[in-house]
């Protein structure tokens, strides 16, 4: 059995987020390296727009269920589909940004329409993606990987009997 030392320090894993921005110990010159011998890798380079598609702006009387923030990300460390925190190649040489939306009061009603009948409870949750991107692994070369990512925010509706049958029997007994 031949025992493997990693030639980098472990990726960040970054508190109550899928994903990092910042890292102390990015393995920069690893990354240049691997870019060098494989240059072709650079065509997967990506940058995504938030702009909207023209005829689809929001309208001034359109109202958010959930309010969230949409904004570019450039990740260099991330969670896989397979729960490992890895590095993500975002380099001079390759970039890669994501677009992400967050939800800015997750598990608060939704606007609008909380409380719409009687026994439904509204609450925004947060959805994620994940998004195929370069990045290292353990002996430092360059692979695709799965990593997650907020994608939107949406609001949930739950029919909680239990609040129901009291509320119901409350109105009841006050008659």
């Amino acid at each position: 059995m031949r025992s493997y030392v990693s030639v980098f320090k472990p990726a960040p894993i970054c508190k109550d987020k899928t994903y990092c921005e910042n890292t102390l110990y990015y393995p920069t010159d690893i990354v240049s390296r691997e870019l060098g011998k494989n240059p072709h890798l650079r065509d997967y380079a990506t940058v995504d727009d938030i702009d909207s598609l023209p005829g689809y702006e929001n309208e001034l009387e359109d109202k958010s269920l959930c309010l969230s923030t949409e904004q570019l990300v450039f990740p260099k460390s991330g969670i896989t589909k397979n729960l490992e925190w890895k590095y993500i190649v975002n380099h001079e040489d390759l970039v890669q940004a994501v677009r992400i939306e967050t939800c800015l009061e997750e598990s608060q009603p939704c606007k609008v329409i909380d409380g719409f009948a009687e026994g439904y409870y509204t609450k925004c949750k947060q959805k994620f993606i994940y998004r195929q991107l370069l990045s290292l692994t353990d002996n430092g070369t360059i692979t695709n990987d799965y990593f997650a990512f907020p994608a939107n925010c949406c609001c949930h509706v739950e029919f909680k009997v239990d609040q129901f049958l009291h509320s119901f029997n409350s109105h009841k007994s006050l008659k």
